[in-house]
């Protein structure tokens, strides 16, 4: 496996594009026309657009680790277009749930479109999702990889929906525990990284011990990346992230960081406690409450908890003989999915 992860990447993405441009279509109705403004093909008026539509890491990883086991990646892109597909899904409701205005720099769906059209076009495209997957058996993966590959995807949707009902949860409480945090952070986020690679690994016919090694692998790198996701919702550049700075202060989230802070018993740690008590006010300035969670030291111990998960996320691959070459580009993973803040 001498190529680069970049090279890779590269080929997968363009191979998870054309796939899912068949399966999504180009309908003119405004169902389909609104999935194609969200997935960054067109712009409100229908016209092609190139906007950004993120690393794709998932789908990436559904081909990383068909690869790594032997497997072939044109068989497989209907599972990484199906592992895209439920991730922009969850976008969709998220934002709505979030009231979040703009993702990657463009108004949110939802925003012009309205609540329900917003829910009811992520609905169509999970839908398209499930679909996308009975692809594999025409790409030639026998019937019984695929029905594991679609399990490992329904069951993490709905350890997704469980994630993100913890989350909802935590905006009425200033209470929250780091581990009621991890909690949310395995459904919400980590559930559809393990199930990327137990997928590819599945559709390769590798045996089930390297599956889960695999899983495994993508559980840690998840819980690494809400970690960072979560700083940067704080102290992130927002011509980067494509969200206001400081987004998550406004919205109140309990957050790793936040409930880092909380949790410090410092004097800061109070002061943090009584604004979160407060809703935002229009307007209101995010940098001093950025600052009384730094001053705790919760940045810096967020960013230790997200190195911990990604030293874990190799070791259980190290643990199941995974061979040095695949390691690495897996490390080449680790990196470009965790080492996002500047």
């Amino acid at each position: 496996m001498t190529e680069s992860l970049n090279a890779r990447a590269d080929r997968y993405r363009a191979l998870v594009r054309d796939e899912m441009r068949t399966v999504v279509g180009d309908s003119p109705d405004g169902l389909y026309a609104w999935m194609r403004y969200h997935l960054g093909w067109e712009d409100l008026e229908g016209r092609p657009e190139q906007a950004s539509g993120g690393k794709m890491l998932r789908p990436v990883a559904v081909l990383l680790a068909t690869e790594a086991c032997g497997g072939h990646a044109n068989q497989a892109v209907a599972a990484a277009v199906a592992v895209e597909l439920v991730h922009n899904f969850s976008l969709l409701h998220d934002d709505v749930e979030d009231r979040s205005d703009f993702r990657r720099g463009r108004a949110n769906l939802w925003t012009f479109a309205g609540d329900a059209q917003a829910i009811n076009t992520g609905d169509g495209m999970f839908t398209l999702a499930r679909l996308a997957t009975y692809r594999l058996l025409d790409a030639g993966v026998p019937p019984g990889r695929v029905v594991a590959a679609m399990r490992e995807l329904d069951e993490a949707c709905l350890r997704l929906v469980e994630g993100q009902y913890l989350d909802i949860s935590f905006e009425t409480r200033n209470d929250v525990t780091q581990e009621e945090y991890w909690r949310m952070a395995s459904g919400k986020t980590a559930a559809m990284f393990a199930a990327p690679f137990a997928m590819g690994a599945a559709i390769a016919g590798a045996e089930p011990r390297i599956v889960e090694g695999f899983r495994a692998f993508g559980h840690h790198i998840g819980l690494a990346f809400q970690a960072v996701d979560d700083i940067l919702g704080i102290w992130g550049d927002s011509a980067v992230t494509g969200k206001p700075v400081g987004d998550d202060l406004l919205s109140r989230k309990m957050t790793c960081p936040v409930i880092a802070a909380l949790n410090a018993g410092w004097d800061a740690s109070e002061l943090l406690r009584r604004a979160y008590a407060q809703p935002a006010r229009a307007g209101e300035d995010v940098v001093p409450l950025a600052a009384l969670v730094a001053q705790t030291g919760a940045r810096a111990l967020t960013q230790a908890m997200a190195e911990r998960e990604e030293n874990a996320a190799l070791d259980a691959l190290r643990a199941v003989d995974i061979p040095g070459d695949v390691i690495t580009l897996c490390t080449e993973f680790a990196r470009a999915a965790v080492a996002r803040v500047t």
